[in-house]
């Protein structure tokens, strides 16, 4: 009580002189940079990955964008593991890692996939989706979304940047056409529906991948616009939704990010966007993107 004494006579002899207590302040935003980049890792001749750079050329990509850039967090997708441990030691022991594999199903029996071919000589480590993160890594895991019974089965996970106080999530969308049993079905409606209701629970959240979709208002992606559920893709400022790294206004569009002249990545946040950055790269058919965000 003597302590809360002393603290009322400091205030009152503060008002007397006619000055003014002092205002609580908002604490100051912090600038939050996520990279996404498929990175063509696979050594399976049947991935089309051939001369898309050596594993240390890619990973040198993503140590550039931190250097450079100030990436605090990378979203990789066709990460092998053994190239995914290079990179952790080109980053240092500040950074976290969540890996989960791609996995086979043929008939609901899965197994995991490999970075090379089944040769003896050929690379039997795992490939996947990564989450990167600079400083402590909290609540890492895979969240169930629907999968083809017989085709890839791609993880979707997401994870806590601690500093940021933000959860970032790593998508990799089913391909339509990717059950040999079903080639007509599409899994993307299923899956961006049920991305939408994980990340609606996280008050703070960037999400990014590889979609295998065109963005809904372009000439290429309005006949299948109907797999993007409702409140998920923003039509502009102050509209239900996430905005886009890459968008504009209200068109649901952006710059290609494959090198087949489509947009098949992106970067969704529910943070002020600050910028957004675009950029080919030698070492795989999937561009760099980067967003920053303010976290409040």
């Amino acid at each position: 009580m003597k302590r809360l004494r002393i603290l009322a006579s400091w205030l009152g002899t503060l008002l007397l002189l006619g000055g003014t207590a002092p205002v609580a302040q908002a604490e100051e935003p912090k600038n939050l940079q996520v990279m996404t980049w498929n990175m063509c890792g696979s050594q399976r001749d049947t991935w089309n990955c051939a001369g898309t750079g050596t594993p240390d050329q890619k990973t040198d990509v993503v140590k550039y964008h931190v250097d450079t850039n100030y990436v605090q967090a990378a979203l990789l997708q066709e990460i092998c593991e053994d190239d995914l441990t290079l990179l952790m030691g080109k980053l240092g022991s500040t950074w976290n890692k969540s890996f989960f594999p791609y996995k086979w199903s043929q008939n609901g029996v899965t197994w995991n996939s490999r970075c090379g071919n089944d040769g003896p000589a050929d690379r039997a480590d795992r490939i996947g989706t990564a989450i990167v993160v600079k400083g402590p890594m909290a609540d890492a895991r895979q969240y169930p979304i629907t999968v083809p019974w017989t085709g890839p089965n791609q993880p979707f996970q997401c994870a806590t940047a601690v500093w940021w106080d933000t959860t970032v999530c790593n998508a990799h969308l089913t391909l339509k056409g990717s059950n040999p049993d079903h080639p007509d079905w599409d899994y993307r409606d299923d899956q961006l529906a049920e991305i939408q209701a994980i990340v609606a629970g996280f008050p703070h959240m960037v999400i990014g991948g590889d979609f295998n979709a065109q963005p809904p208002d372009s000439a290429g992606g309005k006949p299948s616009a109907w797999i993007w559920p409702d409140g998920f893709y923003s039509t502009g400022p102050d509209t239900p939704g996430y905005l886009e790294c890459d968008q504009t206004g209200a068109e649901r569009t952006g710059r290609p990010t494959h090198d087949g002249g489509w947009k098949l990545d992106y970067l969704f946040s529910g943070e002020p966007r600050r910028w957004c950055a675009l950029g080919a790269s030698a070492y795989s058919d999937h561009h760099v993107m980067i967003e920053s965000v303010a976290v409040s």
